[in-house]
């Protein structure tokens, strides 16, 4: 039986109580393991931080909080009190965090519930195994120990491709956060499979597109074969079947020439449903026969044609969402989301940005008359806490348009930046500022102990009302549309909090 590769790599074990425990070590070092008992948090922290662990065996149910193995004696234990899931689970993410290569197998009894196994697993769990504390159990604990020695393995290597990035130069992007980094891990793997659909959501401006011609590029079977977009939303009425499915000659009113339509020119390589969401319901059965039997038929034909061609949709829309509407065909939507690919906006890998402007100086150095040769730090920062829901496209639209405007010099300075831009950081700020203040108050009120939410809310509430009454030399409609009331409403809540005499 084969250990490690060979290697002498420790396994973390939480310990069990009581006799199990004993059973449990007796077993594993008879196979060839060699257990060291910690018994706290602190302790199990103090062994991830000085050896390496591939593997973590944990007991959801232990009776210590955190009680690491890791070769050795052990004490007994069957008369601590037993830890909530909820306070171990607490400490398996712990342990993953400071360890995230690292294989958990969770050992488990049959009373345990499938929420608390499902919750594990997001905590980082690997694989589950049921102990019931006699040696017979032992086989399969050392077998899912080789199994999880091999993820480590794996694991540890996709780690390094992390670090050096090398999977932006796969896919032909620019980056360098770990969130999109994991993105193009999970295309690359999706790409392989050349057959399968995949699904890429996000909101508008995040990539789709380009991560989507990135998953073909990575595809060892279409690579070199036609690459098509079509967009959804502009293919509506009569002619949108003929676009996608192609039609023959005299069809309709017209259709003088025969046309293949974009699945079959798309034959062998790859089709972007862009904005997929906005399909039209007639069309979504046919679409649906395409992903189920590879199958179009023409428009006027009577014989369908073979379709050999990797559908990629993309959609800014919570598809959920318009199935529970009954806006899109639910099995439509199953057969589209077999791999979801979520492309994260931009606020949340803002380490992308410099990366991203510098890829966008590269792409339109024409723009201006002489070549950039740096960017001002805090034109990054600037750029990180005042761009909107654009995402990559409107940093790709500021980029252009501080290179238009841009009258002199060679480096991007705060001044270059456009105006709106400045503008919204500083709302941003005070907007930070009022939210910070109003916690405050909100703290303040709370430490009393006197006043109720109603009361606090009310309270609120006035304070708006004479704060828009006072700065506003609006009229009362408008002000009542600004604060998305209506003019009666507005009325009535002025004379509950006798404000009447302000306006």
């Amino acid at each position: 039986m084969r250990l490690g590769r060979g290697e002498n790599l420790p396994v973390l074990l939480v310990r069990m109580p009581g006799r199990t425990t004993g059973a449990l070590i007796q077993g594993l070092e008879a196979r060839g393991l060699s257990l060291t008992a910690v018994h706290s948090v602190e302790a199990a922290h103090a062994e991830l931080h000085a050896r390496r662990h591939p593997v973590i065996l944990f007991d959801l149910c232990s009776p210590v909080p955190v009680t690491a193995c890791v070769l050795a004696g052990d004490g007994d234990s069957a008369n601590a009190p037993a830890a909530h899931p909820d306070e171990t689970l607490g400490h398996l993410r712990e342990l993953r965090s400071l360890s995230p290569a690292s294989q958990v197998v969770m050992i488990v009894n049959s009373d345990l519930d499938l929420t608390t196994c499902c919750r594990a697993v997001e905590m980082g769990a690997a694989s589950f195994i049921d102990w019931r504390g006699d040696t017979d159990g032992i086989d399969p604990i050392i077998d899912r120990i080789n199994q999880a020695y091999e993820r480590y393995e794996t694991a540890l290597e996709e780690g390094r491709d992390l670090l050096d990035k090398r999977v932006f130069d796969e896919a032909g992007l620019a980056g360098q956060s770990q969130a999109m980094a994991k993105l193009l891990f999970h295309a690359k793997r999706a790409a392989i499979i050349s057959d399968v659909p995949v699904l890429i959501t996000g909101e508008s401006g995040t990539g789709k597109q380009l991560l989507a011609e990135a998953v073909h590029r990575m595809d060892p079977k279409r690579r070199n074969k036609p690459f098509l977009t079509v967009n959804c939303a502009a293919i509506t009425g009569s002619l949108a079947e003929s676009a996608l499915f192609g039609h023959r000659k005299g069809a309709f009113t017209g259709a003088s020439e025969e046309r293949a339509g974009y699945f079959l020119a798309a034959n062998g390589g790859t089709i972007l449903l862009d904005e997929v969401s906005e399909l039209e319901k007639p069309l979504q059965p046919k679409l649906l026969r395409v992903l189920q039997e590879k199958l179009v038929l023409p428009v006027g034909a009577d014989k369908e044609k073979a379709v050999d061609v990797r559908i990629i949709a993309a959609c800014n829309r919570p598809l959920e969402l318009m199935v529970e509407q009954n806006e899109f065909r639910l099995d439509l939507y199953q057969r589209l989301n077999v791999i979801n690919l979520n492309v994260p906006p931009l606020r949340e890998r803002p380490e992308d940005i410099p990366v991203l402007m510098q890829f966008f100086l590269r792409r339109y150095a024409s723009d201006y008359k002489h070549p950039i040769e740096g960017v001002d730090e805090r034109v990054y920062d600037v750029l990180t806490h005042s761009l909107g829901c654009g995402n990559v496209r409107e940093l790709e639209n500021a980029v252009r348009q501080i290179l238009v405007f841009k009258r002199a010099g060679n480096r991007i300075e705060l001044s270059d930046i456009p105006p709106g831009l400045l503008q919204r950081l500083s709302n941003n700020r005070a907007e930070d500022e009022a939210a910070a203040s109003l916690a405050s108050a909100v703290e303040a009120l709370l430490a009393t102990g006197g006043r109720t939410l109603p009361d606090m809310v009310d309270e609120f509430e006035k304070m708006v009302l004479r704060e828009a009454l006072s700065r506003s030399s609006s009229t009362h409609t408008d002000l009542a549309t600004r604060l998305g009331l209506s003019r009666r409403t507005l009325y009535n809540k002025l004379n509950r909090h006798d404000l009447t005499n302000l306006s």
